[in-house]
C-alpha cells in the first residue's frame, strides 16, 4: 500500500509541474519523472505473482536508482549556477542509459546485473534474493559518485550566500545524504522490503519547495523578450521585501547587490539603490497598491534612469512578491532636449 501511496503522490507532483506554467527546469521534470516510474515499478513488484512479473517490475523500480541520483546532482548544480557542458551532460547520462541496459539483462541469460534471482512471498510483500553481477557494481560507484559529487558542490557553496541561499543548500545537502543513507541501511540491515520509494518521494517533495521558488523568482521568468533583459534592469524581493535576485544589468547600475545575500532583507545603509529606490519600494508596499507605479526619473553622474514598480504574481495571479525595473533613459532625455532648442 505504502508503494502504491508513493507513486500517486509522486504522480500529482509531476502533474504540478506540467502545468505549473514556468519554467522550473527540465532535469526537475525527469527527476520527477524517473521517481513516479519507479515507485509504479515498486508497487508492481509487491504485488507481482511469479519471477518473471517480479524482475520486469523491478527493472521499472530500477529508474529511481539509475536516473534519480545523477539528476539531483545536476539539479544541485543549477541551484549554485554551475554550467555543465552540453557534451559532459551527455556523457554523463549515457553512462547511466548504459547501466540500465545492463539492468535490462536480469532474468535472461547474460548475468551483467543480475547472476541470479529467487521469488519470495513475505509479510511486507513480494521481495527478490539476489546475487549481483559486475554492473551492480557500476551502478554502486555511479550512485555513491554523485551523491559524493552532489555533496561536494554543496558544501563548496554553503557559504555563497551571495549566489545560492542558506535554506536552499541545506535542503539539498540533506536530501543527498536521506537518498543513499537509506540505500545502505536496506543492503546493511539486508532489509526484505524497499525504503527508497519512500525516501526519494519524500526527497522529491521536499526539492520542490526551493525549486519552485527559485522558478517564481526568476528573472527569466517575467514576461519580457531577451533582447530587453539585456539593456533593462530588474530587481526581485519576496512578500517580506527579502532580496531574491537580480540580472547582470541591474548589477550594473548597482554594484552593491554583487554582496547581498539571497533571501536576506536588504542592507540597511549605503549603496545606490538604498539611495534612489528604498524608499519608493516601501512607500509601494505599504499603500498596498495592485497596479505597477512608475517613479520620477533620478539622475547618478551623467546616467539618467527611470523605474517601475510591480507586483509578482504566479500563475494563480496570487501575489508573491515585488519587482523593480529601472531602464537608462539618458539618451531619450538628451535628444528630447536638443528637439526643444
Amino acid at each position: 500500500m505504502i508503494y502504491l501511496i508513493c507513486f500517486l503522490v509522486v504522480l500529482v507532483m509531476l502533474l504540478y509541474l506540467i502545468g505549473y506554467g514556468r519554467s522550473i527546469g527540465i532535469w526537475t521534470v525527469v527527476l520527477t519523472s524517473s521517481i513516479a516510474i519507479g515507485n509504479g515499478g515498486y508497487y508492481a513488484l509487491a504485488t507481482s505473482s511469479n519471477l518473471q512479473e517480479a524482475l520486469l517490475a523491478n527493472k521499472i523500480a530500477y529508474v529511481i536508482g539509475v536516473f534519480a541520483p545523477i539528476t539531483i546532482f545536476f539539479s544541485i548544480c543549477n541551484l549554485c549556477r554551475i554550467t555543465l557542458s552540453k557534451r559532459v551532460s551527455t556523457i554523463l547520462f549515457s553512462i547511466q542509459i548504459l547501466i540500465y541496459l545492463s539492468v535490462c539483462t536480469m532474468g535472461t541469460k547474460y548475468t551483467f546485473f543480475y547472476k541470479d534471482a529467487i521469488f519470495h512471498e513475505g509479510s511486507t510483500g513480494v521481495y527478490l534474493e539476489k546475487t549481483y553481477g559486475p554492473m551492480h557494481t557500476v551502478y554502486l560507484l555511479a550512485l555513491l559518485g554523485y551523491t559524493a559529487a552532489g555533496l561536494f558542490v554543496s558544501l563548496y557553496f554553503i557559504n555563497k550566500r551571495t549566489i545560492v541561499s542558506r535554506i536552499n543548500i541545506d535542503m539539498f545537502i540533506f536530501v543527498d545524504i536521506l537518498s543513499v543513507g537509506v540505500y545502505l541501511i536496506e543492503r546493511l540491515l539486508h532489509l526484505n522490503i524497499e525504503l527508497m520509494p519512500v525516501s526519494f518521494t519524500l526527497s522529491i517533495g521536499l526539492m520542490l519547495i526551493p525549486l519552485t521558488k527559485l522558478s517564481i523568482y526568476s528573472v527569466n521568468n517575467i514576461n519580457i523578450f531577451a533582447d530587453e533583459l539585456q539593456k533593462t534592469a530588474y530587481i526581485l524581493f519576496s512578500k517580506k521585501l527579502k532580496y531574491m535576485g537580480s540580472n547582470e544589468k541591474a548589477e550594473e547600475y548597482f554594484p552593491e547587490l554583487k554582496n547581498w545575500e539571497l533571501e536576506e532583507k536588504i542592507p540597511g545603509s549605503g549603496g545606490r539603490f538604498n539611495t534612489f529606490l528604498r524608499q519608493p519600494l516601501n512607500e509601494f508596499v505599504r499603500e498596498g497598491n495592485q497596479e505597477k507605479i512608475n517613479g520620477k526619473p533620478y539622475r547618478y553622474k551623467d546616467q539618467i534612469c527611470t523605474y517601475e514598480i510591480g507586483i509578482l504574481r504566479k500563475a494563480s495571479k496570487k501575489n508573491c512578491g515585488y519587482y523593480i525595473k529601472i531602464s537608462d533613459v539618458t539618451d531619450v532625455i538628451n535628444e528630447n532636449a536638443m528637439a526643444e532648442q
